[in-house]
């Protein structure tokens, strides 16, 4: 039996996966050239400009943290990264781009660099079906449009479009997964000639933390724990219905998309008294670790994922995981994690009580310590701009 979750806050700035103002300077994008050593620096050959979207400031989620820890796992390679501001930044001081998801507003930039005579990479971080197009962020307008051209694009992938025009434009794609890179080619008609597969990483001490400074805050260990921006996406809201009056206490650690106020208070609204709302923690702070190894399970009900950066995290500690089976989630974790359509809330339920009765998974954090590092996923970066340059 699991220790009930304490009703006292949490006194303690950010939660889940927020990224310290000192990482990205609130997505402002000041020079990390600083990261490096004046004398490293000089021995790196490749100059490669990392560029994140200024519109995720306000909530950072996976895409800002792959963009972070990315440039730091560069940096031990034959690599001198930066962190690069279009308004600011020239293009003479890198010999290419590296963009970070899939926003049409790149395709002026991709542009410019072109004229300078520079390479461009872009991490997709995207997935396509018509479920993940009616559940994103967005607006009702915006969710019709979406859903009814990814439909179009289902039947004629030569249909132009904004996206489209910038997958084109580029000089490799770098998805997460396989499965992506199948979308980018079936949907957009890439060249699988452009395309390297970099999978997501994790730091391997997440798989070495204590769980009693999360246990002795949160009230108790064993709880259910859901990680993630809140916003319809992540599908917290069918998350909570499912679990209403179960015995475990569930832990809700994020912070809410801009715009997704109402559906953050519907969850509240759903919520039973053993339901617990936490702020994001740092990306790097030894909480979000510890919140891994104090929990039961961890689940993530979303609309899709590829796969989550959580549940490679939590996969270090061999962490029991209920993923969704939209995306790239199987593919990464095969039989080591429980999976469950986001529509079904009866399986939501099934499937967690089926892992907190398993409990952890050494072969899991064996996996997940030996393939998935960001360390692997600087490496398959670099051969991919070494295919450019």
């Amino acid at each position: 039996m699991s220790i009930p979750i304490s009703r006292r806050p949490i006194k303690r700035a950010g939660s889940g996966r927020r990224i310290r103002p000192g990482d990205l300077r609130a997505l402002g994008l000041r020079h990390t050239s600083s990261m490096l050593c004046a004398a490293t620096a000089r021995r790196k050959t490749l100059k490669v400009g990392l560029v994140a979207h200024p519109g995720n400031a306000a909530v950072p989620g996976g895409g800002e943290v792959q963009l972070i820890e990315t440039l730091r796992a560069l940096a031990q390679l034959p690599v001198a990264p930066r962190l690069w501001r279009p308004e600011l930044d020239r293009h003479e001081d890198v010999d290419c781009l590296h963009l970070f998801g899939s926003h049409p507003e790149w395709l002026p930039l991709v542009a410019a660099a072109r004229r300078a005579g520079r390479r461009v990479a872009l991490s997709t971080i995207a997935w396509f079906d018509l479920g993940s197009r009616w559940h994103e962020p967005a607006s009702l307008r915006h969710r019709i449009r979406g859903t009814l051209g990814q439909g179009a694009r289902s039947l004629c992938p030569w249909i132009p479009s904004r996206r489209r025009r910038l997958y084109q434009a580029v000089d490799v794609l770098l998805p997460n997964s396989q499965a992506e890179a199948d979308q980018l080619v079936r949907y957009f008609g890439v060249a699988r000639s452009k395309i390297r597969v970099v999978p997501n990483g994790a730091r391997p001490s997440f798989g070495h933390a204590a769980p009693e400074p999360f246990a002795t805050l949160a009230g108790g260990s064993g709880f259910i724990l859901c990680a993630g921006r809140i916003e319809p996406r992540k599908n917290q809201l069918a998350l909570i219905q499912a679990l209403h009056g179960h015995e475990r206490p569930l832990v809700i650690l994020g912070d809410v998309v801009p715009g997704q106020e109402r559906y953050a208070e519907a969850c509240r609204r759903a919520a039973s008294d053993n339901v617990r709302f936490l702020p994001a923690l740092a990306h790097d702070d030894s909480l979000l670790a510890s919140a891994y190894a104090a929990c039961g399970c961890l689940i993530l009900p979303s609309w899709f994922e590829t796969p989550g950066l959580v549940a490679l995290e939590a996969a270090m500690s061999g962490t029991p995981l209920v993923l969704t089976d939209r995306g790239a989630t199987r593919e990464y974790f095969g039989e080591l994690a429980l999976y469950v359509s986001p529509g079904d809330r009866q399986g939501m339920r099934r499937m967690i009580e089926r892992a907190l009765a398993a409990g952890r998974n050494p072969l899991l954090a064996d996996q997940a310590r030996q393939r998935y590092t960001w360390r692997a996923a600087a490496e398959a970066t670099y051969e991919a701009y070494a295919s450019l340059l």
